[in-house]
């Protein structure tokens, strides 16, 4: 066999295993640098976290330094672990109402029919509030009941005077020695047997005769053919005194007996100017704020909030997002309170610091009206929702005669809310939305006037006022419990909030099957 001349080229000797195990430390080799890799990485942003600190630094600072460095590491694992939470339901549903509520503000922004409603209820509270204040500042001249400041025999002696001396007030040449006895002003003897009354409803037993025309104190004859014979015609045992017959329960007065001659001529100017400023706080308050501006807002500004949408097309706009029909009613109606419950509070709030200026009071503001303004103000925000709600309702049923439904459905409201002021108690009243606003501040008077019915029988003493008729009129007590004005205040609260529910729920529904044109 011949030479090769290749043979010094020698074949490479593999050991078996080998070459299986040669890849396995390329792969490793991989691994560890990818992990350095990582590492340094990791370091480098640990360095940019933690700046390095100066070598020479006391042990306070330095501790100092680490708790900062623990509280931003423990702030920024706290923002890591949270920030899914930022994309939850309930995120989500802000962000929708949001965004429905704004772009129905933004749209009766922009709507001339939205300034002429708040416009016209401005005008309107602000006419009322002129001819309350005329009324307040002009005064009433007080009448004398008794007929006691009159000079009939015209000696120059009121009659009153001439009674406690003993002197004929019917003849001129009767009356005292002028050397001893100087005539008094008539004016003395007006108003001078004031009411008084304790605020005790379990005491029947009131008043006193401050001028002595019963009891015959003062005179100088106390066997006067002029003071009464019988001083107990109310037959309570107790003479010259007034009978109270109350209901301590209810803190309501039914009857006032008086004896003769006792608490008979009371100011009528403070009693007068008291019943009318009752008289208007509520009837303003129930006929003014919670009916009239409470049903004319809401029939003008939430009828339309989704009819209109409907009748122009754009409603397809918003179902185009993600958010279904039951949501889009609610944050409309959501949008719709944004805007009237802030205009009735301010008018409510400007009328009751009007009127806490001007009305009869002992100090220069009257406090103890604001329970019953603030009981307007809720009975206002309910009534507003619970109408928004239904006439936003008949709405959507009817796109074409929803409006004329609504202001039929008014009209059975204002007949409703007229004979709930007279009969709060008939049963019919209790369908419809006013009686129960009506209710709410029947029941937060009572905080602000427990002697309301007091003030009544007084004003139906004195026929010559003629204000018990406004005070019967617009005052009644809570009639859901008799006596518990908490309770009837929290069923009277629950019943507008299910109606207000239960249109809502009927207004989803028709709009869940509405077919959009």
């Amino acid at each position: 066999m011949e030479d090769d001349p290749t043979d010094f080229i020698k074949e490479p000797t593999v050991v078996p295993g080998q070459i299986s195990k040669a890849p396995t430390q390329v792969d490793s080799t991989s691994e560890n640098f990818e992990r350095q890799v990582e590492d340094a990485v990791q370091a480098q942003a640990l360095a940019t976290a933690q700046p390095p600190q100066p070598s020479a630094q006391s042990a306070p600072a330095a501790a100092a330094g680490a708790a900062v460095t623990q509280f931003q590491r423990v702030q920024t694992q706290a923002a890591q672990a949270f920030r899914p939470l930022t994309n939850t339901v309930w995120s989500r549903l802000d962000r929708k109402a949001t965004a429905v509520t704004e772009f129905t503000l933004r749209q009766y922004r922009t709507k001339n029919s939205t300034w002429v409603v708040l416009g016209i209820g401005m005008v309107f509270v602000a006419m009322i509030l002129m001819f309350y204040g005329e009324a307040m500042s002009s005064g009433f001249e007080s009448v004398d009941n008794d007929g006691d400041s009159h000079d009939y025999d015209g000696d120059g002696y009121p009659t009153g005077q001439e009674k406690i001396y003993g002197t004929n007030p019917w003849d001129e040449n009767s009356h005292p020695d002028p050397e001893l006895v100087t005539p008094d002003p008539p004016e003395k003897w007006i108003d001078e047997d004031g009411i008084d009354w304790d605020g005790d409803y379990s005491n029947s037993n009131q008043g006193f005769d401050d001028d002595g025309d019963c009891t015959g104190v003062g005179w100088v004859d106390n066997e006067s053919f002029e003071l009464p014979r019988n001083q107990d015609t109310n037959r309570d045992g107790i003479n010259c005194n007034v009978r109270y017959t109350m209901n301590s329960t209810t803190n309501t007065i039914y009857r006032i007996n008086a004896d003769p001659y006792v608490d008979e001529d009371p100011d009528d100017e403070e009693f007068l100017k008291e019943s009318l400023h009752r008289a208007f706080v509520l009837g303003f308050g129930k006929i003014g704020f919670a009916f009239l501006i409470g049903i004319f807002v809401p029939l003008f500004l939430a009828t339309g909030l989704v009819r209109d949408e409907m009748e122009r097309g754009t409603l397809h706009y918003i179902m185009g997002k993600p958010i279904a029909r039951a949501e889009i009613l609610a944050y409309r109606l959501l949008g719709y309170i944004a805007l009237v419950w802030p205009y009735a509070t301010v008018l409510i709030l400007v009328t009751a610091i009007v009127t806490g200026f001007l009305a009869p009071s002992d100090s220069i503001f009257r406090f103890h009206d604001m329970s019953a303004w603030l009981g307007i103000l809720l009975a206002s925000w309910l009534m507003m929702l619970a109408y928004g709600t239904i006439f936003c309702t008949l709405g959507v049923i009817s796109p074409r005669f929803g409006l004329w439904i609504a202001i039929a459905f008014g009209v059975w409201e204002f007949a409703m809310a007229m004979i709930s002021l007279g009969a709060p108690n008939f049963p019919l009243t209790w369908l419809s939305v006013s009686h129960w606003g009506i209710e709410i501040i029947n029941c937060t008077s009572v905080l602000a006037y427990p002697d309301q019915s007091y003030l009544i029988e007084i004003a139906g003493m004195n026929n010559d006022w003629g204000s018990e008729a406004a005070l019967v009129g617009f005052y009644s007590p809570p009639s859901v419990i008799a006596g518990n004005s908490f309770a009837s205040l929290l069923i009277s609260i629950f019943v507008l909030v299910v109606f207000t529910v239960f249109a809502l729920f009927i207004g989803q529904s028709s709009l869940k099957r509405k077919e959009l044109n």
